[in-house]
């Protein structure tokens, strides 16, 4: 992880939105359902396709704060891929 500033960031979050990783599960099962498919989107995936967004929004100007989400993700999916991996692993 980058640094405290970006714990810090984690932690107002977790507790604006709740556990990360319980919200990029629940939204790739909603996206799944949303576009037909019929396995969920892993939450890893989920964190993967909002670092695509932020990566396009840097190309309208800079703003510091879409650096930060889009390491926040990131970071996120290496967690929960690792985790991922663990387990198949097995």
């Amino acid at each position: 992880m980058q640094n405290e500033k970006l714990k810090k960031i984690r932690q107002i979050k977790e507790a604006e939105y709740g556990n990360f990783e319980d919200s990029l599960n629940s939204i790739g099962k909603i996206w799944s359902v949303l576009l037909g498919l019929k396995d969920p989107i892993p939450g890893w995936l989920v964190s993967i396709l909002y670092v695509a967004a932020k990566l396009i929004r840097t190309k309208k100007k800079f703003k510091k704060d879409t650096y930060d989400d889009a390491a926040n993700y990131l970071h996120q999916a290496e967690l929960m891929q690792q985790k991922m991996e663990k387990k198949w692993q097995k």
